[in-house]
């Protein structure tokens, strides 16, 4: 609804962006303080979280740019403009744990630990990005009545799909989701039974979550009545639940 939160001089705030970079901060403060309890010094943190903060974005901006390459045929540097929104979580998501797990390698580090430790900051942080979403007019729903169906304003890409109709407020649905989880998390890490139990925990949550809002969400591409992320989707569900019926096997051996 703000795209723009405010200017200073020539220069705006993007409101996609400035929630972004609040994101990325918080995710690190809640980083912090569980590396702290796992006994991992803050110095590993603060560093994987350069890493992890590039890989994310390029991640999430790649597959944002190959699944809609049609708008950027006639610009290329408007590939670059992640400060006006166009990013795919799914695709940083994958890269970021790549680089985690590369990362832990490197520095002889429990990779489960660390996912563990990096989980529910990264729920908080996807949190208060889907309100940077709903801000900018991204990753809108499809219309519907339902009294909390939204129209969003001339100049939107929301607008530019659906002008003057009511809309699922996807981006709502998806920060409420989340912010849940997150809470939902924090508790889980009380009673961590073993390294990997919140991660594997958080993609479950995530990977339903997300199955559940495509199906409201507008999605200019379908394969076989499912968008490309719910495909993707699959897969991260099904390595939750791998990792969980795992584990509570191993338990009830021992």
């Amino acid at each position: 609804m703000y795209p723009i939160l405010f200017k200073i001089g020539p220069f705006s705030i993007h409101a996609y962006g400035f929630m972004i970079a609040i994101a990325f901060l918080t995710g690190i403060i809640v980083a912090l303080y569980y590396a702290k309890r796992e006994g991992l010094k803050s110095e590993t943190i603060l560093d994987l979280a350069l890493y992890v903060i590039i890989a994310a974005i390029v991640g999430a901006r790649l597959l944002y740019v190959i699944g809609t390459w049609n708008q950027f045929e006639g610009n290329i540097l408007e590939m670059f403009m992640v400060q006006r929104g166009g990013l795919i979580f799914l695709g940083g998501l994958i890269l970021a744990v790549l680089v985690v797990i590369g990362y832990a390698r490197i520095k002889k580090i429990n990779v489960l630990k660390l996912l563990d430790i990096l989980t529910p900051g990264t729920a908080l942080g996807y949190a208060i990005t889907r309100i940077g979403c709903f801000l900018n007019g991204c990753c809108f729903g499809l219309p519907t009545k339902l009294p909390w169906g939204l129209e969003f304003p001339f100049g939107s890409l929301a607008y530019s799909y659906y002008p003057h109709e009511h809309i699922h407020p996807t981006q709502l649905y998806s920060s409420g989701s989340m912010l849940a989880a997150f809470v939902i998390l924090l508790i889980l890490y009380q009673k961590k039974k073993y390294d990997g139990f919140v991660f594997y925990w958080g993609l479950l949550f995530y990977s339903i979550y997300r199955m559940l809002v495509e199906f409201l969400r507008f999605s200019p591409v379908h394969w076989l009545g499912l968008t490309p992320s719910q495909w993707v989707l699959v897969g991260t569900f099904i390595l939750a639940i791998s990792g969980l019926v795992y584990n509570y096997k191993q338990l009830r051996k021992d």
